[in-house]
């Protein structure tokens, strides 16, 4: 007779940058109709929110440090202050992630975490999960150009999004059976080709040869993730996909309506997901 296995229910949260912000408000919503998260995995701006959040922090002291936050002054600096290894320096992210994370282990989460890093040495997915938080959440985001690389003893650890952008595999590691997903995607109904012109912005006017080098970014980084993340959100119990498209990669200026979005995204999901889960 085979034993009753407890639900244990995880979420994954993708990349995005800042559209990744967007995860707060699905974690908050998740939160308020009483979801008991597990185990949380993330893939670049999703190991961020992710770590925050499997730490204990008030997810409302996280938008409050977000709307008060001078972004513009922040990446101006960033990128300002250019690296050999990258056009991003990440000395503002280093204080950000001494901030929140300091030299906290994985082992002191109050939720199970997890995140995703690549190997460009040897070309492997890396599932992170023990050590340093900010060491794995540092490699995590590391998308490649933009910042520099973590080195290890063995090899180079870049941003997990160029093999797993939306990490329901990983989470499986922690032992979940449920899956929730948060995906920073475009409509997926939406042919890639349509879908990635939503990357450029209005200043562009579509005009090719006067496209920023944000908007090719924007551009660049959502064929990637749009072309990778369906197989990983079929893995899930339940997906949210907050609708982003009107906000480009770098927009942290727009934190606040990224986040809105997000539990926008949620509250449409919560008959679904009290169904699933059976809460009242």
């Amino acid at each position: 007779m085979a034993l009753f296995r407890k639900r244990k229910i995880g979420i994954a949260l993708s990349g995005g940058a800042a559209r990744g912000l967007a995860h707060i408000g699905v974690l908050q919503v998740l939160d308020e109709i009483g979801v008991e998260i597990s185990a949380v995995s993330g893939c670049s701006m999703g190991a961020v929110i992710g770590a925050v959040y499997s730490l204990g922090y008030d997810l409302q002291e996280i938008e409050e440090y977000i709307k008060n936050t001078d972004w513009r002054n922040f990446l101006l600096f960033s990128v300002l202050a250019l690296s050999r290894a990258g056009i991003v320096n990440d000395y503002k992210v280093e204080e950000v992630f001494k901030k929140y994370f300091g030299d906290k282990n994985f082992d002191e989460c109050s939720r199970q975490f997890c995140c995703v890093a690549v190997d460009i040495i040897s070309g492997k997915k890396v599932v992170l999960k023990t050590g340093k938080i900010k060491d794995a959440v540092r490699a995590s985001i590391s998308v490649p150009g933009i910042f520099p690389p973590v080195y290890t003893d063995n090899g180079i650890l870049v941003d997990g999004g160029l093999m797993e952008p939306l990490p329901t595999d990983a989470i499986g590691e922690l032992d979940c059976n449920y899956i929730i997903a948060s995906s920073i995607s475009f409509d997926r109904d939406i042919p890639v080709t349509q879908a990635t012109k939503a990357g450029v912005h209005q200043n562009d006017n579509h005009d090719i040869k006067k496209m920023s080098i944000q908007s090719i970014l924007d551009k660049s980084m959502n064929l990637v993730h749009t072309q990778l993340v369906q197989s990983y959100i079929e893995k899930a119990d339940i997906v949210i996909e907050p609708k982003i498209g009107d906000f480009g990669f770098f927009d942290f200026v727009k934190g606040l309506q990224i986040i809105e979005a997000g539990r926008k995204a949620a509250i449409k999901k919560i008959p679904e997901i009290k169904k699933k889960l059976k809460i009242r």
